[in-house]
């Protein structure tokens, strides 16, 4: 048994992935943190002293105050020397403690590490020196704007920046001769900040807020997006960026693929307007009434809302495939049946179409709105149908609701529903 558990541990020693989690650690005194570091730093020297390579390392702990500052930089330093190259360092929260940012994270200097993820810590007068770092993310950071930004310009080999739940103060410049993705996510702004970029490699940009309703100081003041014409994606939420903004930007994208908008609580009516355009989502758009689109080449469109929309032009040739979340109710009988028809003659040329709804009255049409009409998903071949919450009396009408179906799609192969 002896023997077996020594050949264990000469191959855990051998693995080149540390994670070190306080949560999982079982301290043997009452506090705990020290004897923790402790067995980190005893681990990290034994690895160096047999020179054992280090890939990946990721350190998270519950200890407060300075004891991190000057051992962390310590082990990035061995680490590297054995070859590190992911970093993950984070504080653990018991939420709702908001304190986190009272932790600074530890200067990170290292000549090897290519990917960093920082969690729950402050930023602020950390220094850095990472001339290989190619992914960064933050999540839930304070000062991330200001490092971000230092990090984008000293960083040439940067690719991928990813900021999620943190907060702006400064204008933002994204740039890097190499960035390809910048995405944000839950971001909370103030004063009316801007974004620029300039980063000619850049194909992919999301700025999306945390917030459910749009306030004037979470605005942007400016969006300039003439640094990075070769942008393909790009994901914008209405909270935070005017329509009208959008729409320059745009016109301005000429090589723009894939287009994606967060709704806010005012937006009634959508135009988009772009001969590339491949793929377009609107989600989140809780009062969406009308959507008008000059978009040729569309394959994908993407949509929820509680709304049946009246989109125009009637019809698109080009679409392969769409997917809908909306809710098929009946309220006037005739003009929802009509409109629920309608709406699906938009999507009458796809390929595959999927429909995730709460209500399917208005789905079962009834022969007299038949005879006045022809089939309005002529072409479709596959349809699937997610039921999200199924009444007694959705149960009784399975069986015409599928009959309905199998008549709006004449030349269906596949039909799936599900609750």
């Amino acid at each position: 048994m002896d023997i077996l558990s020594k050949d264990w541990n000469c191959a855990f020693n051998t693995l080149p992935a540390l994670e070190f989690d306080e949560k999982t650690f079982g301290s043997k005194d009452n506090d705990g943190h020290d004897t923790f570091l402790e067995y980190i730093d005893r681990y990290i020297t034994r690895r160096h002293e047999l020179n054992l390579s280090i890939d990946s390392m990721s350190l998270f702990i519950f200890s407060r105050g300075n004891k991190l500052n000057p051992i962390v930089p310590k082990w990035i330093d061995i680490a590297s020397s054995l070859n590190l190259r992911r970093l993950s360092l984070g504080r653990i929260v018991n939420y709702p403690d908001r304190r986190w940012y009272m932790q600074i994270c530890p200067d990170l200097v290292s000549d090897t590490i290519s990917v960093l993820h920082v969690s729950h810590l402050s930023m602020e007068g950390v220094k850095t020196r990472l001339p290989r770092l190619e992914e960064l993310v933050l999540h839930r950071v304070q000062k991330s704007d200001e490092f971000a930004n230092g990090l984008m310009l000293s960083c040439p080999a940067l690719r991928r920046v990813e900021l999620i739940d943190c907060s702006r103060s400064k204008d933002l410049l994204i740039c890097g001769p190499k960035l390809e993705t910048f995405e944000a996510s839950g971001m909370s702004d103030k004063d009316n900040l801007s974004i620029s970029t300039s980063a000619p490699n850049l194909v992919s940009f999301s700025y999306t807020s945390n917030f459910s309703m749009a306030y004037l100081d979470e605005e942007l003041s400016a969006l300039q997006v003439h640094g990075s014409r070769n942008l393909r994606e790009l994901a914008l939420d209405l909270r935070m960026v005017e329509i009208r903004t959008i729409r320059k930007t745009v016109s301005q994208l000429h090589l723009l693929e894939t287009l994606r908008l967060k709704g806010s609580s005012s937006a009634e009516r959508i135009r988009v307007t772009h001969k590339n355009l491949k793929h377009l989502a609107l989600t989140g758009f809780n009062y969406l009434i009308r959507v008008k689109t000059q978009t040729p080449n569309l394959v994908s469109f993407q949509y929820d809302g509680p709304n049946i929309l009246v989109i125009s032009p009637r019809d698109s040739t080009t679409l392969a495939n769409a997917r809908l979340e909306v809710d098929f109710g009946v309220r006037n009988k005739r003009r929802s049946y009509l409109k629920a028809a309608k709406f699906l003659r938009y999507f009458g040329h796809c390929d595959s179409l999927t429909l995730i709804c709460k209500e399917v009255k208005a789905l079962v049409l009834p022969e007299e709105i038949k005879s006045e009409m022809l089939p309005p998903l002529q072409n479709v071949k596959h349809l699937r149908l997610q039921i999200l919450c199924n009444t007694p009396e959705d149960i009784d009408t399975s069986s015409r609701l599928t009959e309905s179906l199998r008549w709006m799609s004449p030349n269906l192969e596949t039909l799936v529903v599900s609750s």
